[in-house]
Parts: structure tokens; C-alpha cells; sequence
């Protein structure tokens, strides 16, 4: 099957109460236009999205696609291990650094669950960068979880252009 835009959301309307095929991601292949996937169900599923997806991202509960059964063909993101950055007496400055210092790394960034909480994509580069600041009173902690993509504060716009495969056939 070929899904080459988002229909919608699970959410809508039209979708509710229809059979859901989930078509499951890595969150670094959120920000990708192509890929090749099998469904949870064994569906083979061929997706070529235009380039706004490298702005806004494939997100969970996307419809790719409607399957001739009337399957709902969705998105889904993993579970994926992530750095929790508490931060101590949480004013303006402290959190501007952190989140300055996590976008300088090309990392997305999430609210957590608390204002004084920020998520990232877990590298070993950025929890070091992390730990290694000092000045700051900074609680880290490495955990796997699905990200809540209602909570994202910034992607990684500007970081998929490398994931990106273009084949020339001039020989």
C-alpha cells in the first residue's frame, strides 16, 4: 500500500469506531519523507510524504491511510530512552541554558511532567554536556518512555536533511 500524505488524526470523526492497522516508528524516523514498513498486522506499507513533514513530523495517531478492508493505516512512535532534566529552583535563566544547550545539540526537547521538568532523546553526548554543567542544580535521569508529542517544545527541523536518500541513475 502507498500512503503519500496524512489523512488525519485517529481522533477524527471519520475515523472512530474503524479497525486501526498501526504502522510503528522510530523517533528519529519522525522527520523522514520515505519509508518502507510492515504494519503490526503484516501489511506491506510504501510511504513518500511530501516536504512539510520535515517541519512538523510524523506524529502518533497520524492516518496514513485507508486499506480496501476499511482499515485505518496509523502512525505510532516507540518507546525510547530519554533524559529527564529536573531542574532545582527553576527560574528563567537555568531553563533558557538547559534548553538552549539541548537545541545546540540538534536534540528534540519536551515539557515534562512539571514545570521544572524538560525531556530529551537520550545520547550519551548530551547527557555528558549535561552533566557537565556546572552552576547549575540538576536532577538527570535516564528512562524509556513514549514521548508525549503534545508536549514538544522544539524538533529536530534542520536535522533530517541527512537522513534523506537521493539516487542518481546517470552512468
Amino acid at each position: 500500500m502507498l500512503c503519500e500524505k496524512i489523512l488525519g488524526k485517529t481522533s477524527d470523526e471519520h475515523f472512530k469506531g474503524k479497525k486501526i492497522d498501526y504502522v510503528d516508528f522510530e523517533w528519529h524516523e519522525t522527520y523522514s519523507k520515505r519509508h518502507r514498513k510492515t504494519s503490526r498486522l503484516g501489511r506491506d506499507i510504501a510511504i513518500s510524504l511530501d516536504d512539510s513533514i520535515l517541519k512538523i513530523g510524523i506524529k502518533p495517531g497520524d492516518v496514513l491511510g485507508l486499506d480496501s478492508d476499511g482499515t485505518v493505516i496509523a502512525c505510532d512512535v516507540l518507546p525510547c530512552e530519554i533524559l529527564s532534566v529536573r531542574i532545582g529552583n527553576p527560574v528563567f535563566r537555568t531553563t533558557a541554558k538547559i534548553a538552549y544547550e539541548i537545541g545546540n545539540c540538534h536534540a528534540p526537547l519536551f515539557s515534562g511532567n512539571s514545570d521544572s521538568e524538560l525531556i530529551t532523546i537520550y545520547t550519551e553526548p548530551v547527557e555528558r554536556l549535561l552533566k557537565n554543567l556546572s552552576g547549575y542544580e540538576l536532577e538527570i535521569e535516564r528512562r524509556t518512555e513514549k514521548l508525549d508529542f503534545s508536549r514538544q517544545i522544539s524538533s529536530v527541523v534542520g536535522h533530517s536533511h541527512h537522513h534523506e536518500n537521493h539516487e542518481h541513475h546517470e552512468h
